[in-house]
């Protein structure tokens, strides 16, 4: 007589729990339906604020919105939360709509928005960050000009701004980034290790100054970099009391 198994009995599974599930939508019907700002506040902290924070968290590492303009994700959670928040008042069930749905899209939607703005802002930043690291690139020599003369113009240069920043600049911000651009053309035989395109990063880091206030600067002393060339081309020397003036 042949023995058969008893098969076993497969064990049922727990089921989940939703982060999000209908007792939060009832949480909000209620949050809605008083005044008393103390009964709000523990009903939001005790049955809303937890599943609004998964929800928005969910949404932002779905869909990838991580354009944020240097804020760190959390915060950004915690600000679209926060809008959230405001718009607990608009949610209507009586309309069919569930919670998770509705505040879904609402989240979602915000982020788009913030998501598209930060990213043509770097888009643009880095625009303007590659027209002055081109403006500081022009603004070194190359090696077609590299050689005795162009070292006794350096020193005559370097001489020359000694006592000229403060003159040239007034504000306490220009005075330190033409110092900041003085200080890496006495350090010029290390610059040919970096790449002259990125020397603009060394400048805000030197300064702490943004990217709009380094190109002013840049531009103009590249300018009269180009005049005390010529000078020097023409007479040897980069006349001391010289006053460089330039077109603004």
């Amino acid at each position: 007589m042949t023995m058969t198994t008893p098969k076993k009995k497969r064990r049922a599974r727990k089921s989940k729990k939703q982060y999000f599930g209908p007792e939060v939508d009832l949480a909000i019907i209620e949050y809605n339906a008083t005044e008393d700002t103390e009964v709000k506040s523990r009903i939001y902290e005790r049955e809303i604020r937890k599943p609004m924070e998964k929800l928005v968290e969910n949404i932002i590492h779905t869909f990838k919105f991580y354009y944020t303009d240097n804020v760190p994700l959390n915060e950004v959670q915690h600000e679209v939360v926060s809008f959230l928040c405001e718009k607990l008042g608009k949610f209507k069930p009586e309309k069919g709509s569930k919670a998770f749905s509705y505040f879904s899209m609402v989240a979602k939607n915000y982020c788009i928005l913030k998501n598209r703005k930060n990213y043509k802002k770097l888009i643009e930043t880095k625009r303007i960050d590659y027209d002055l690291s081109i403006e500081i690139a022009d603004s070194t020599p190359t090696a077609d000009e590299e050689g005795p003369d162009l070292e006794k113009f350096f020193e005559q240069y370097l001489d020359y701004w000694d006592d000229k920043v403060n003159l040239y600049y007034k504000k306490e911000r220009d005075q330190r980034l033409a110092e900041a651009v003085l200080e890496l053309f006495r350090k010029r035989d290390r610059i040919e290790i970096f790449n002259k395109k990125a020397l603009y990063v060394y400048i805000r880091e030197m300064t702490n100054a943004n990217t709009q206030q380094i190109t002013k600067v840049v531009k103009d002393m590249k300018l009269r970099w180009k005049h005390m060339y010529s000078d020097f081309l023409e007479k040897g020397y980069i006349p001391k009391d010289k006053i460089y003036e330039i077109e603004k």
